[in-house]
């Protein structure tokens, strides 16, 4: 069940992600005005936040286990 304990996110790790989240969409919307397509800037943003909250989190959880100072 080790894999299983990766699917979850503590509550550093989801505050984090909401934080993410709360920028990109904010970005989105403002980049969205600026081009005239609100719905598809939101979306994307919203997209781009999470992946990049999750490959951070990815990070973070390598240097904890590894000591690795990258």
């Amino acid at each position: 069940m080790e894999w299983n304990d990766k699917l979850f996110l503590s509550e550093e790790e989801l505050k984090l992600l909401t934080m993410f989240l709360a920028y990109g969409v904010g970005l989105g919307v403002l980049a969205g005005l600026f081009t005239g397509n609100i719905q598809l800037c939101f979306a994307l943003g919203g997209v781009i936040s999470i992946l990049i909250s999750l490959l951070k989190i990815f990070i973070n959880r390598i240097k904890k286990s590894n000591k690795i100072h990258i």
